[in-house]
C-alpha cells in the first residue's frame, strides 16, 4: 500500500472510530440509568456488577480505553475476617478484631465509620473472589509482610497473579452483563462536570465526546474516580510536596475531588500522604520513573551509611526497627529527599545496599547518573549533593564520635564503621507514593458532603476518590487499599449503602 493511501485509510479508520464512539455515547445520553458510574476501576466494577444483578440500568464510564483501573496495576492484596480461606486453615476471626486491628495499624486514623462497614462486610467480597477463582498464594492468609506490623491473626491474602487475577474475575462477569445489556461501558470518555437541578440534586454528568458535550442522567451517580498521583500541579497544591514519581496509574488524575470541590464539596486526609522510605529516581526530570531502590530495611540489612537532609543533618535514627517511624520523618522533609551518605570503607566492607547490583554497575553510576555523587572530599560531595560543606563535615564529626563511644544522639544501635576514608560517595533518595492520601468527605451511607456538612443529593463515592488516608490512616495496613474499593462498591451496587 502507498504512503498516501495508507495515511488515507488511517484517517477514514479513526474517523469511523471516532463516529461510534460518539453514536453509542448518544444513545447513552438518551437513556436515564438507574446508575451512573464515573471510573470503570476496582470500585466502580464492583458497584456495576453487583447493580446490575439485581436489575438496575447501569452505564459504566471512564476515561480509559480498557476497564480495570489500578487493578492492572495492584499487587491484588485483600483482607476479610471469616472468609473461606481462613476457614481451610482453622483460623478463627471476627470483624470485631478485624475493625481493632485497622485501628490500631493505622494509628487511629483511618475513618472509623468506613473502617467499621468494611470490617463487617469485608469476608463476603473476599469469598466472592475466592469463589470465583481467586487462588492465595500458598500458606495464605498471613498477618503481614515486608518489615512492618501486621494483624493479630492472619487475614491477609492475594493471588499470585496479584490485581491481574482479580481483573480477570471482573472482566469474565462484566462481560455477561454486557451482552445481556444489563450494563453499558462508555469508554475513552472523561467526565468534566456533575450536573445538578433546581434544588441541588445531581442528576448525572456531563462529557465532552468529539466535538460535542453529552450529558448522561442517572437517579445516582457513583463517583469511583480514583486518586491524584499523576496530576502533578494538584498533588503538590494537596501535599504541599514535590510530586517526584510517576509511578500510579496514569488516569489517577483527580477528577473526582476537582467535581465535587467545585459543588462546594470539601476534602480531607492532606495530611496523611505516605512517601515510604523512598527510591532512586532515573532522573531529576520529574515526575520520573522509579529506577532503583537502596535497601532501607534494618530487618533485611543493618545500615552502615548515615542519611542527610536537604540541610546536611541527619534526620532519622537509620535503623529504626519500625518503618513508620523512619517514613514519618522523611514526610516531614519539606522535599521528601535524603542522601544516603558513607565513603569507601564502607563500599568495600558493607553488604551491598543494591544487591542486585553487581559492585561494578554500583561504582559506575557514580558520576554519571544525576542520583550519585562521588568526591575526595566531604566539602566537594556537599557541594555536589547541595548541602551546606560545613554541615555534612559536622554530621559526619559527630557520627564518627558516637561510633568510637558507642552511644548516638539519635539512639542508633548499629554503628559499625566511622566515615573517613576518601572517596567519600552519596545516593539520593526522593520519597513518593504511587496513592492519594486526600480524598473526598462522605457518610456512613458513602453520600458526598459539601464543606457545610450536608449530603449532596444523589451522588456517592467509593475507592481511592475517598483518600487513602480514610481507610489506612498514615500507615500501611494489610489488604486496606483494594478490600473497601471493592467491599463499598459491591455495597453501594447491591443497594445496602446509599440510602437518601
Amino acid at each position: 500500500m502507498k504512503r498516501r493511501t495508507f495515511l488515507r485509510a488511517t484517517v477514514a479508520s479513526a474517523a469511523a472510530t471516532a463516529l461510534t464512539r460518539y453514536a453509542r455515547a448518544a444513545r447513552a445520553a438518551a437513556t436515564r440509568w438507574d446508575y451512573l458510574i464515573i471510573g470503570a476501576g476496582t470500585a466502580g466494577l464492583a458497584a456495576g456488577i453487583f447493580a446490575a444483578r439485581r436489575g438496575a440500568r447501569v452505564l459504566l464510564v471512564d476515561a480509559a480505553a480498557d476497564i480495570g483501573g489500578t487493578l492492572h496495576l495492584s499487587a491484588g492484596q485483600l483482607c476479610g475476617a471469616g472468609t473461606t480461606a481462613q476457614a481451610k486453615q482453622g483460623i478463627v476471626d471476627t470483624p470485631d478484631q478485624h475493625f481493632a486491628d485497622i485501628m490500631r495499624l493505622s494509628n487511629g486514623k483511618a475513618d472509623p465509620a468506613i473502617a467499621r462497614i468494611v470490617a463487617d462486610n469485608a469476608a463476603d467480597t473476599v469469598n466472592w473472589l475466592l469463589g470465583a477463582g481467586l487462588t492465595p498464594v500458598d500458606g495464605h492468609p498471613i498477618k503481614g509482610h515486608g518489615g512492618r506490623p501486621g494483624y493479630s491473626v492472619a487475614r491477609f491474602l492475594w493471588d499470585r497473579r496479584e490485581g491481574r487475577a482479580i481483573l480477570a474475575i471482573v472482566r469474565q462477569e462484566l462481560a455477561t452483563l454486557l451482552a445481556q445489556e444489563r450494563v453499558s461501558l462508555q469508554l475513552d470518555t472523561r467526565i468534566t462536570a456533575l450536573v445538578t437541578d433546581a434544588a441541588g440534586a445531581v442528576t448525572g454528568a456531563r462529557a465532552r465526546v468529539g466535538d460535542s458535550d453529552l450529558t448522561f442522567s442517572a437517579r445516582r451517580t457513583l463517583l469511583t474516580t480514583g486518586g491524584y498521583a499523576m496530576n502533578p500541579t494538584l498533588f503538590e497544591q494537596l501535599i504541599h510536596r514535590p510530586a517526584y514519581a510517576a509511578t500510579a496509574y496514569p488516569f489517577s488524575r483527580g477528577d473526582g475531588l476537582q467535581m465535587v470541590t467545585a459543588m462546594g464539596g470539601a476534602l480531607r486526609g492532606q495530611e496523611l500522604h505516605r512517601s515510604g522510605t523512598g527510591s532512586i529516581l532515573t532522573s531529576d526530570h520529574y515526575p520520573a520513573k522509579v529506577y532503583a531502590r537502596f535497601n532501607t530495611r534494618p530487618d533485611l540489612r543493618q545500615p552502615w551509611e548515615i542519611w542527610v537532609d536537604d540541610s546536611g543533618q541527619r534526620y532519622v535514627r537509620e535503623d529504626a526497627p519500625e518503618t513508620y517511624e523512619r517514613e514519618l520523618a522523611l514526610y516531614r522533609q519539606p522535599r521528601l529527599r535524603y542522601r544516603i551518605v558513607f565513603d569507601q570503607g564502607i563500599l568495600d566492607a558493607a553488604p551491598s545496599g543494591l544487591p542486585e547490583w553487581t559492585h561494578d554497575k554500583l561504582v559506575s553510576h557514580f558520576g554519571t547518573h544525576r542520583m550519585f555523587a562521588r568526591a575526595d572530599s566531604l566539602a566537594s560531595l556537599a557541594d555536589k549533593i547541595g548541602v551546606a560543606a560545613a554541615t555534612l563535615e559536622a554530621t559526619v564529626r559527630d557520627y564518627n564520635a558516637a561510633v568510637s563511644s558507642g552511644h548516638d544522639r539519635l539512639g542508633r544501635q548499629y554503628l559499625p564503621k566511622q566515615i573517613g576514608t576518601p572517596p567519600y560517595y552519596a545516593v539520593t533518595h526522593l520519597g513518593h507514593s504511587a496513592t492519594s492520601s486526600t480524598g473526598v468527605i462522605v457518610d456512613g451511607q458513602m453520600r458526598v458532603l459539601r464543606s457545610d456538612g450536608t449530603p449532596m443529593k444523589n451522588l456517592y463515592a467509593a475507592g481511592e476518590v475517598l483518600g487513602s488516608g480514610a481507610t489506612v490512616g498514615d500507615a500501611f495496613v494489610p489488604g486496606m487499599m483494594l478490600t473497601p474499593a471493592l467491599t463499598l462498591g459491591r455495597l453501594l451496587g447491591e443497594g445496602r449503602l446509599g440510602s437518601p
